[in-house]
């Protein structure tokens, strides 16, 4: 492989001086010379998502940009030109970096172009982009098992079975991968005497079932009875307290979960997974007490009522103050974001909530969803145009008449009405009724607005 360090520094030089269109250029250049180049294709991407950090291009627009690219890609495809079609799929990329099926399919023919770190990057820039890629997160495993990364590999195999419980590609690799990982660190290849070979075996086992997801009630009671003499030995031990957290949460004791939880912060008190943990599982305590007292008020027991409002008042406060939290911790994190714009939302809290949308929107997968929010927010503030602007570019990002779609376009020529614009709200309206003329009362509404 040819030296492109140099190159990349260059390039990576041109990223912190936020010279978008220099990096890009640099980081392309070294993909001419040497296409297996990870670093220059994770550079590559970074540069043109920064380009566009403002404003995404929308659907529209970026079909209509590669629509020439789209049908070069097309030909290639059939006359199986793979580099070209790598190429001209890269090409593609500039004008939708966070496009995950793009940058799976190039990840699928730079593995067959024997590119493999290239590949592996492309479909660790699909991941990124649609963190429910199963199919990218596998390959990457894949990919990163035959560099003998056992660690990473795993967790891209977990992260598979999360999206899919049930896949037995990802479950079967998984396990492998623990036990091979576990051969390696057990020594069965140093192994000298009996007594050395045994003690592999139990190193072996433990590792596999420290790394299945999918638990019986046997498995975890055991792994909680390892853990817990473990722990003996070794209290203040981090990894083994969130292990256990984890394993009581898996059996559904959500209680000591969150006992548990509390005494891995009593250890470490800025420990970000245990507070994540005791997070979701204060607020699922909270959830299970409002149901309780919710079902208790249905059957009219005395001050269940008065105990349902208290419990909901606090449930919300506690989740807006969740949500704050984890935005302070991880403030590039859009997902935690949204959530905390939600919550302000909820709360009435509008400005805040329009602050939280609008960095939101940045984040492609998150950007329909907030955009519609961020409407909602302006019409809370009577802002009419400026939420009738983001429910339009929110339809026009959905292809297909979805529910979504559907919900989006309803809001939208409710606004329109609101605003005085009975003929856009009429044509709205009629645009649901075409696809689906039982949905809510969009008949009465037409009817309604044609009097």
């Amino acid at each position: 492989m040819v030296d492109v360090s140099k190159y990349i520094e260059r390039a990576e030089s041109d990223l912190k001086r936020r010279n978008w269109d220099a990096a890009i250029t640099q980081f392309d250049q070294i993909l001419k010379i040497s296409p297996d180049c990870a670093e220059a294709r994770l550079g590559l991407r970074q540069a043109s998502r920064k380009k566009f950090e403002k404003r995404y291009p929308s659907a529209l627009e970026r079909t209509v940009l590669n629509f020439p690219t789209t049908l070069l890609a097309a030909v290639a495809g059939l006359f199986k030109a793979k580099a070209w079609h790598a190429q001209l799929l890269e090409q593609s990329l500039r004008r939708d970096p966070s496009n995950a099926s793009i940058n799976h399919r190039l990840g699928l023919l730079l593995q067959d172009l024997g590119h493999s770190r290239g590949a592996a990057a492309s479909f660790q820039l699909a991941t990124e982009a649609d963190g429910n890629a199963i199919e990218s997160w596998k390959r990457l495993g894949e990919l990163l098992a035959e560099r003998k990364e056992f660690e990473r590999a795993i967790e891209c195999f977990e992260r598979a079975m999360r999206i899919n419980p049930r896949d037995q590609e990802a479950a079967r690799m998984q396990k492998n991968l623990a036990a091979e990982g576990a051969i390696r660190q057990g020594g069965f290849e140093q192994a000298t005497s009996a007594r050395d070979l045994a003690k592999s075996e139990r190193q072996l086992k433990e590792a596999e079932r420290v790394q299945k997801i999918v638990r019986t009630a046997d498995d975890i009671n055991s792994a909680l009875e390892d853990l817990a003499a473990d722990l003996e030995q070794q209290p203040k031990d981090t990894k083994l307290l969130l292990r256990r957290v984890i394993l009581l949460q898996q059996k559904q004791d959500f209680e000591a979960a969150l006992a548990a939880a509390e005494a891995l912060l009593a250890v470490d008190p800025s420990h970000s997974e245990a507070q994540d943990h005791r997070g979701e599982l204060k607020q699922r305590q909270l959830e299970r007490e409002l149901k309780l007292a919710e079902e208790e008020a249905r059957a009219g027991e005395d001050g269940a009522d008065d105990r349902a409002r208290r419990l909901k008042r606090e449930l919300r406060t506690f989740r807006l103050g969740e949500c704050r939290r984890r935005v302070a911790a991880q403030p590039t994190d859009m997902q935690a974001r949204f959530r905390l714009g939600r919550a302000l939302l909820e709360e009435g809290t509008v400005d805040e909530a329009i602050e939280q949308f609008q960095q939101a929107i940045r984040d492609p997968k998150l950007r329909v969803g907030a955009l519609q929010l961020l409407g909602r927010c302006f019409a809370a503030k009577n802002i009419l145009d400026l939420a009738i602007k983001q429910h339009s570019e929110a339809v026009g990002m959905i292809a297909g008449m979805t529910d979504l779609k559907k919900e989006i376009l309803y809001e939208l020529a409710d606004l329109q009405a609101r605003a005085g614009d009975r003929t856009a709200a009429a044509n709205t309206f009629k645009q649901i009724y075409e696809a689906d003329i039982s949905y809510r009362d969009v008949g009465q509404r037409i009817a309604a607005l044609a009097n």
